[in-house]
């Protein structure tokens, strides 16, 4: 699937698909500070079964403006 670029709060994004087994990862790109988060979307939950892609991109823009500004995790 092709990357998606969007802006939220003055923020730009992209966003990388990846088809996994289980459904889809989602790696979320802050092109600002490089910050990446990472959103798994699994099979069948929550997706538009004709048109996978705008579900995914929805959902990474909502989880993107839910977590904008919280502080990066080090493990």
């Amino acid at each position: 699937m092709d990357p998606h670029r969007f802006e939220h709060d003055g923020n730009s994004y992209e966003v990388l698909f990846e088809r996994t087994p289980e459904g889809w990862v989602a790696r979320i790109r802050c092109e600002d500070d490089d910050t990446v988060q990472v959103m798994a979307f699994p099979n069948g939950v929550g997706f538009d079964p004709e048109n996978a892609r705008g579900s995914l991109i929805a959902g990474c823009q909502a989880a993107v403006a839910r977590h904008a500004g919280a502080p990066a995790t080090r493990h």
